[in-house]
């Protein structure tokens, strides 16, 4: 079965098993994606079988919380 890359961020997914000695949830990226989804920013990932997988995202500028009502 051949899967597309948009089913990265679905819970519980894992890659070709046959593929990797790696150990893990499937749960990382379907909670990176979840947060991202929250704070209304895009990811984009750019893979190709065999040499790697790069992700790119941007999140807002938290506002200046140091700063206290009613003191300058």
């Amino acid at each position: 079965m051949c899967s597309g890359i948009q089913d990265i961020w679905e819970r519980f997914y894992k890659s070709d098993i046959a593929r990797t000695k790696k150990v893990g949830t499937g749960l990382g990226l379907s909670i990176v994606k979840h947060i991202l989804d929250l704070h209304k920013s895009l990811i984009h990932v750019k893979s190709e079988v065999g040499m790697g997988s790069v992700f790119i995202f941007t999140l807002p500028i938290a506002p200046n919380m140091s700063k206290k009502p009613g003191k300058e």
